[in-house]
């Protein structure tokens, strides 16, 4: 499987995920070479906007400051939420929140990162 395929396959996955959790969901196919700073994912639900951009990588750091940059533009333009979501080697997707990546100047994340699930950036986190 070629990287874009798996970068495609995780999208969908994301787009599926949230769509299972009762939000209406698109993937931006193609969004890497429009020239303009659209992300990977866009999910609605009312009235709140949720913009990602999907990273897939086989190393257990990620480098992500031109997909931080443009994620800022696009949620500047959009009033949306935008996260990052990356997926590393045998681990579930994790989920970075791109207003704190940008206060911290931390453009680069790792495996072992603190991070949000899909489930709390819906807001649907439950406590025990």
């Amino acid at each position: 499987m070629t990287n874009y395929q798996k970068g495609a396959r995780f999208e969908r996955d994301v787009v599926n995920e949230f769509w299972s959790h009762g939000w209406a969901a698109l993937r931006a196919a193609g969004s890497g070479s429009v020239g303009q700073p659209v992300p990977d994912v866009i999910g609605v639900r009312e009235g709140k906007i949720i913009a990602v951009e999907c990273k897939t990588t086989r190393r257990e750091k990620a480098y992500l400051e031109e997909a931080v940059l443009k994620l800022k533009r696009f949620m500047e333009i959009s009033n949306a939420e935008a996260y990052l979501a990356v997926k590393f080697p045998k681990k579930k997707p994790m989920f970075f929140n791109i207003k704190k990546l940008l206060r911290e100047k931390k453009y680069n994340v790792t495996a072992n990162d603190k991070h949000l699930s899909l489930e709390s950036i819906l807001g649907e986190q439950r406590t025990l």
